[in-house]
């Protein structure tokens, strides 16, 4: 009797595990099913439409339930459209984006949209409107979008427009101009430019005089330089020359502080990025740099506009060297340059490699009155500028002193001998001229030279452990390499059938008909080819 009891009680014990499993197989299905039949809903259920709410049309509370209609945009189609109980209507803004469901009724907001097309303001209309346009000009009215019903928008201001073209929903910020014209103050003195004491008498006269005597200028009648152009080979301190006006113009002229005019503002123009594909974009960025500085001169203040590597942006017309694009800015610059509107406290300066592809219009007197060559620098410029970097501050060989280092790198970059000899150069007439290293000197060459030096000092210090001291051979090779590196370049010119620019550009000449390497290797430029000794082929 009690096997057959425990057999019993195996079997219920089964019999209830089955159960369970069936059970919870059962509630499985269910799941699963009532799953399917949510997805197939999903897939049965009509899609949503984005649109742009644009204003209600009308509201009304009937029985405590919200009944509202409002005027939506789908692109270029208009509608008015039942708006859900669910949604707020009060809480709507122009230019919002929205859902309608597949009866058309508006059942959900979406905030207003994240992206769109960017439109200048050309004008501010009346009822909330703005007149647009795009880059190429075409001009369109829209509406203000929540965001911007309050904001003071002027001309020249960016908006982000919506898809539809409708409404301008955001205001950008300015950035180009920005990016272009930047206020700033260098920490560069004129007494940290060497070598250059001629060049900078005549440009603090050109530019400091003016602002520090005034009623003397106006006792002889003088009119202050309207331009000043700053030119020559590179690397010989055209930049630091601006660099140096902005200090002097932050501190008014007047480095001890006691007495000068009120601090001024240094507006830096970059040439070339102030070029755009855009037609007329160019000339407006033109007009907002002489803009502003008008504006703050306007204000008694002196101000200073830089334009570097002007050769770029102001390019002769008609020369066909680029694109048509300097017939509309050179006139641009000109008119704003002595126009109807006359620029008071405002003095241009530009600095450039190559003055023969500036516009003749822009260079002549009562423009850029000023023209201050920057050349490079003799054996006894090269001796100031190298004072600046060899100094007894820096560790040296206790054998040498600052003058002897000095001595030595001059020696060597100004010394004629065939170690120097970078290529000869022969006119059309056939003229050989020698060209060696100090020809293509520059005070960047001479600061590099000097900093490839320090730094062999620097790395000896890290391998020993100890300060190094900077030695008349460190110097020596950095000559050596400066050597490589510009017999290099000329190479590259000769490689690449461009040497007549490299001449032009290094200050060799124009007159360029032949160049012939210190390897043997000749190149003629065009015209007759001459030999090594000068004979005609």
């Amino acid at each position: 009797m009690t096997d057959q009891a425990q057999d019993l009680a195996d079997q219920i014990d089964a019999l209830r595990e089955r159960n369970h499993a069936l059970a919870a197989a059962l509630t499985k299905a269910g799941q699963e099913l009532s799953d399917a039949r949510t997805r197939l809903a999903d897939l049965a259920h009509p899609p949503m439409t984005y649109a742009m709410f644009i204003r209600i049309d009308s509201a009304k509370m009937d029985q405590g339930v919200q009944k509202a209609t409002a005027e939506v945009a789908q692109g270029s189609r208009r509608m008015i459209v039942a708006v859900s109980p669910q949604v707020r209507a009060d809480r709507l803004q122009p230019g919002e984006e929205v859902l309608l469901n597949d009866s058309l009724v508006l059942v959900r907001e979406c905030g207003m949209p994240r992206a769109g097309s960017v439109r200048r303001v050309k004008d501010v209309m009346n009822a909330g409107r703005l007149l647009v346009e795009d880059f190429g000009g075409m001009r369109s009215v829209v509406l203000r979008g929540a965001a911007l019903a309050d904001l003071d928008l002027a001309s020249g201001d960016d908006v982000m427009v919506d898809a539809s073209g409708r409404y301008a929903i955001e205001a950008l910020p300015r950035e180009d101009v920005d990016d272009l014209v930047l206020e700033e103050a260098p920490n560069v003195t004129f007494d940290d430019i060497g070598g250059l004491d001629r060049q900078i008498e005549r440009i603090r006269d050109a530019v400091e005089m003016p602002f520090l005597h005034r009623d003397l200028y106006e006792h002889y009648g003088l009119r202050p330089p309207q331009g000043v152009l700053l030119y020559g080979p590179p690397g010989n301190g055209k930049t630091l020359i601006a660099k140096a006006i902005a200090h002097a113009l932050s501190v008014g002229f007047d480095e001890s502080g006691r007495g000068g005019v009120t601090p001024g503002v240094f507006l830096s123009v970059k040439g070339p990025e102030i070029l755009s594909k855009y037609v007329g974009e160019a000339e407006r960025i033109m007009r907002l740099v002489f803009a502003r500085a008008r504006e703050r001169a306007a204000a008694g203040v002196p101000v200073i506009v830089f334009i570097d590597e002007m050769d770029s942006l102001l390019r002769t017309r008609g020369s066909g060297v680029s694109s048509d694009m300097e017939t509309t800015i050179v006139p641009q610059f000109l008119s704003e340059l002595d126009g109807i509107e006359a620029l008071r406290n405002v003095i241009v300066i530009g600095a450039s490699n190559r003055v023969d592809m500036i516009d003749p219009a822009v260079l002549r007197p009562g423009r850029l009155d000023v023209k201050i060559r920057i050349d490079r620098p003799s054996p006894a410029q090269a001796v100031d500028i190298l004072s600046r970097y060899i100094t007894s501050d820096v560790p040296i060989d206790p054998v040498e002193t600052v003058d002897t280092l000095i001595k030595a790198v001059v020696d060597d970059v100004y010394e004629k001998s065939h170690r120097r000899h970078i290529c000869a150069v022969y006119n059309t007439e056939g003229v050989r001229h020698d060209v060696f290293l100090a020809e293509l000197a520059s005070g960047a060459m001479l600061r590099s030279i000097v900093d490839r030096a320090k730094t062999s000092a620097l790395k000896r210090s890290i391998l020993q452990g100890k300060t190094a001291a900077l030695t008349r051979q460190d110097l020596l090779d950095a000559v050596q390499e400066e050597f490589v590196e510009s017999s290099d370049a000329a190479s590259q010119a000769y490689t690449s059938q461009n040497v007549k620019q490299w001449a032009r550009i290094a200050g060799i000449g124009d007159d360029v008909a032949q160049v012939v390497l210190s390897s043997g290797d000749t190149v003629p430029t065009g015209g007759a080819s001459f030999l090594d000794d000068g004979g005609i082929k």
